[in-house]
């Protein structure tokens, strides 16, 4: 007599099961393989030459890979905040009672919905310097055009600028689902006692949303900590390697130069950063919300 219970798991296990393939195949495996191969000197053609911690000491001798670290962290903290600030705005002005919110929110929304191709290509032909809008608009009026892509000082800060118009979207969307969560009738309750907009906004809305704000701000991290798409597009990674991210030094070491195991331990040390900042922010945030 067959057991409930035991006919249960075997169903259960057997509809996970093609997911389970899927996703070792395409997950667990690569991350053990890259680990593996982060203490192999390999250069996809040749066999591979264990060379220990060779790959990680070299990496802290190399500047190339601090100063991409560098513009990578610079990345995260031009546009995390400013992502985190917008979005929330947005999401105050959809939810409110303007008439205008419904058509704001495709607004918002829609760049987000472009590929991170389109953007890119968009954003760089209009900071061209010779005939992209922005500086023909700043000719028209007089002015010198700037070298929104070419000026090492305006460079990163042009890429950011493309970012966040892109991306901000997405955090809108979750502080109006957190939003739209708070009850009504607090909102009324501070209305009859006489609380103006600003009162409701910081001592109501503002802390109710505290747990939205924790998961965009790790999401936010982790996305910015990843950039890659819009450098390599906008930039090259220049002017004079002033916004090359570590990505872009990753990818560019592992399939310009093929050095794999180099490739693959600095891969491993990214990972490391954002899981300890990740933990560090949900530590510090995510468990005084909860």
């Amino acid at each position: 007599m067959a057991i409930p219970g035991n006919k249960d798991l075997r169903d259960g296990i057997l509809f996970s099961l093609p997911f389970m393939i899927v996703f070792t195949v395409l997950m667990i495996f690569p991350l053990g393989f890259g680990l593996f191969i982060s203490f192999f000197k390999w250069d996809i053609l040749s066999t591979r030459e264990f060379v220990g911690l060779a790959n990680y000491i070299t990496m802290f001798k190399d500047e190339v890979f601090f100063s991409s670290l560098w513009h990578t962290v610079q990345f995260v903290l031009i546009t995390t905040p400013v992502l985190l600030v917008v979005g929330f705005l947005m999401a105050l002005l959809v939810t409110s009672k303007s008439p205008l919110r419904i058509i704001a929110e495709n607004v918002f929304f829609i760049p987000y919905i472009l590929s991170m191709t389109v953007v890119s290509t968009l954003w760089a032909w209009m900071m061209q310097r010779n005939y992209g809008l922005f500086n023909q608009i700043l000719t028209s009026l007089g002015s010198t055009p700037i070298g929104w892509l070419t000026d090492p000082n305006l460079a990163i800060w042009s890429v950011c600028l493309a970012t966040i118009w892109w991306t901000a979207g997405f955090n809108m969307i979750l502080f109006s689902a957190a939003i739209k969560q708070i009850s009504k009738e607090i909102y009324e309750s501070a209305q009859m006692d006489g609380a103006n907009y600003r009162q409701v906004l910081f001592n109501i809305t503002v802390p109710l949303v505290k747990p939205t704000t924790v998961l965009c701000l790790i999401l936010q991290v982790i996305a910015s900590f990843n950039v890659f798409g819009q450098v390599y597009v906008m930039t090259g990674g220049g002017p004079y390697g002033t916004t090359r991210v570590l990505i872009q030094y990753v990818y560019e070491t592992g399939f310009k130069y093929y050095k794999m195991g180099y490739s693959a331990a600095m891969s491993y040390v990214l990972f490391l950063i954002i899981l300890v900042i990740s933990v560090v922010q949900y530590i510090a945030l995510g468990r005084k919300e909860s």
